[in-house]
């Protein structure tokens, strides 16, 4: 098959069409930074900063995908919470906004185009969607429906509302649900291929298969079906393969990213092949084991997945950590190669 570019790429392998490899992707923002000299806050603050970030990381890797501005704690601070910053990682929530779940239900929306830094996460997507329309795909993280309070009101406090409080925790998915279609159409406006929608209550360490079906499901049903853009469903930071089963079919979803914890044959036999599969390699070893180690760890995802099509390679979690050798991340990308040339010496 001839070469193709890696917009092509991922779109055939999410419609299920041939592609001449298997994409390969890894969450970049930070290690952006690390490419081009800037701390993170200005990072994080500044859209032509995170802009070249992600051209450095384009130019030198070549990866497959491009994110935008990966910053959930821009949308804490939005809803009036605090933001912690480091020197060697993305920033996170410190403090939420409010502390109780009837302050949670009344909080007023943040305004995408107005409020905090919300304004600079949809220049960067602007402007990243506008250098690589056509040639690479760039998607948007943004949290789940059913994650998403916890930005607004911390994860314990809003997963006891979920369980104790039935009609707070209905009126706080209702008004934080229309932030979040208010967020992804911004975000589709500002000209991204697709959305990554992490739902960590989807992990079996966050929350019961029975409680996602019964509670958060039928929120994430609804919200989905007003968004036209393809969905990457994200377990975000656990295990999902307890659920996979109730993902076929929800509206909109043309992909998957698997846990590294989860098992990647049992995740294509339950997802099905109906469903692009992305994962799932481990983030933390990135940094941690040799370039060959990460190429072997490559190739066995790719053999274990790739042949059912509709596969992506990745790892797993959020940002690469900033300790990645270059030549870790160019394994990944080998690999994918090696494996190509493979299948088409014995087609």
């Amino acid at each position: 098959m001839r070469t193709i570019n890696s917009y092509e790429r991922v779109m055939n392998t999410l419609q299920g069409l041939p592609a001449d490899r298997v994409p390969v992707f890894a969450v970049l923002g930070a290690y952006g930074g690390k490419l081009t000299r800037t701390d993170l806050k200005t990072l994080y603050s500044n859209a032509q900063a995170y802009v070249a970030g992600q051209q450095a990381a384009r130019d030198i890797l070549g990866f497959d995908m491009i994110l935008a501005t990966f910053d959930y704690s821009a949308i804490a601070e939005a809803f009036g919470g605090e933001v912690a910053w480091f020197e060697n990682q993305a920033p996170n929530m410190k403090r939420p906004a409010v502390q109780n779940p009837s302050a949670a239900a009344g909080l007023d929306l943040p305004d995408p185009e107005r409020t905090a830094r919300l304004p600079v996460i949809l220049s960067a997507t602007r402007q990243l969607a506008s250098l690589y329309r056509g040639s690479v795909p760039v998607f948007a993280a943004v949290p789940g429906p059913g994650a998403l309070p916890a930005l607004a009101l911390g994860l314990e406090a809003w997963m006891e509302t979920v369980l104790f409080d039935e009609d707070n925790a209905r009126r706080i998915l209702e008004r934080t649900g229309r932030f979040f279609l208010d967020w992804a159409h911004a975000l589709c406006e500002a000209g991204v291929t697709g959305l990554v929608v992490t739902e960590s209550v989807a992990s079996v360490e966050i929350s019961t298969r029975n409680l996602f079906e019964k509670v958060f499901l039928p929120h994430l049903r609804d919200l989905f079906s007003q968004i036209n853009a393809p969905l990457v469903f994200h377990h975000g930071g656990g295990r999902i393969l307890h659920m996979l089963d109730l993902l076929p079919g929800l509206p909109g979803v043309a992909g998957v990213v698997v846990g590294s914890r989860d098992d990647l044959g049992a995740a294509r036999a339950s997802l099905g092949t109906g469903l692009t599969l992305i994962g799932n390699l481990d983030n933390l070893s990135l940094p941690a084991v040799s370039a060959a180690e990460i190429r072997r760890r490559s190739l066995e995802c790719l053999k274990t997945a790739a042949p059912a099509g509709r596969y992506i390679l990745s790892h797993s979690a959020a940002d690469v950590p900033l300790s990645t050798p270059l030549e870790n991340l160019q394994a990944m990308l080998q690999a994918a190669g090696e494996y190509a040339a493979r299948e088409t010496e014995t087609s």
